[in-house]
């Protein structure tokens, strides 16, 4: 950090100018050592970094909303974390973006503009995968993704939209809709070549392996957006409320998860020797009687005690006590 001078020593460095002592030339050798750097005038700041952070601490809301949804869609562990906030060049970032991708374009209604969602194909097939009830391995595999794979994808992405809707609420109601998809970079023409875009990028861990997401705004379309950021939204989009939201949502999603329930009918104690002797028609005993309730196991742990029945032509149980730990 630059030291401010005092008043005296303003003085004392005039007067040693004004006396010969201190030579001009060694104060425009100080600057060009400390203070005087290059400006490229193509690639220019458009968002001061207070307002960048402010879009950091939105778009980390926004990683953390659709890691429980896609945690939950997918039945396994999976997190979305930050990476960066950058602002470049369109041309630049189309350069950055692999031949075939998966680009997923939206419309911002506020702006009338267009922003878009780019995801690797590698992702999409593991995640494609994991919805048929694969076990999700990762697949080295370049290709382009099909029309039923995009299919199947359409519900997920519209979902990323609307928690990118919630991020954003704190600042300003933007709506997105999905407009179209693109395999191809250099098809996808959200902004001219020199237009400066904010590009947030993301990693994806599924299971043990990882990947890559961005979001790519052009900055024209948020301009007004942009100009209303400060630093006062932090405290907002961290606020209890929103605190409130974000357990709310964990809960509801934990709620539609499935778990594995197991009913014990009874067990019984037999030797080896009669196990070898067992044909068919013969019965065993179990140790449970007909009036008995029994444990119902979910995920190892007695949980409750039931029933056994029929309902609706399937055997059922009825729970009759829930065990307390």
């Amino acid at each position: 950090m630059a030291e401010v001078l005092s008043q005296n020593e303003i003085d004392q460095l005039l007067a040693g100018i004004n006396s010969g002592e201190i030579k001009e030339s060694d104060l425009t050798e100080f600057k060009k050592s400390n203070e005087i750097f290059n400006y490229d005038f193509r690639k220019p700041n458009r968002v001061p970094k207070d307002q960048l952070k402010t879009i950091r601490t939105l778009h980390e809301n926004f990683s953390e909303t659709f890691g429980f949804y896609l945690a939950s869609k997918l039945q396994t562990m999976a997190t979305i974390d930050l990476i960066a906030v950058d602002q470049l060049r369109y041309s630049e970032y189309v350069l950055s973006i692999s031949n075939p991708s998966c680009i997923y374009i939206f419309d911002i209604k506020e702006s009338d503009g267009k922003a878009v969602l780019e995801l690797t194909p590698e992702l999409v097939l593991v995640i494609v995968e994991r919805l048929l009830g694969g076990s999700g391995a990762k697949t080295s595999s370049g290709r382009s993704i099909t029309p039923i794979e995009q299919k199947l994808m359409r519900p997920l992405i519209s979902q990323a939209l609307v928690s990118l809707t919630k991020a954003w609420s704190p600042v300003q109601a933007l709506h997105f809709d999905l407009a179209g998809f693109e395999s191809n970079p250099d098809f996808v023409q959200i902004a001219p070549a020199s237009e400066i875009v904010i590009v947030i990028s993301f990693e994806i861990k599924v299971g043990e392996e990882s990947f890559l997401m961005n979001l790519c705004y052009p900055s024209f379309a948020l301009e007004d957006v942009i100009a209303r950021l400060s630093v006062q939204y932090f405290s907002r989009v961290q606020s209890e409320k929103d605190k409130q939201r974000i357990r709310q949502i964990m809960g509801n999603q934990l709620k539609k998860t499935s778990m594995d329930v197991r009913i014990i009918l009874g067990t019984s104690k037999i030797t080896v020797r009669d196990l070898l002797s067992m044909e068919k028609g013969d019965v065993l005993v179990l140790d449970s009687s007909i009036d008995s309730t029994l444990p119902v196991i979910v995920k190892d742990q007695v949980k409750f005690r039931g029933r056994p029945g029929m309902r609706d032509g399937n055997m059922a149980v009825r729970i009759t006590d829930i065990v307390k730990e």
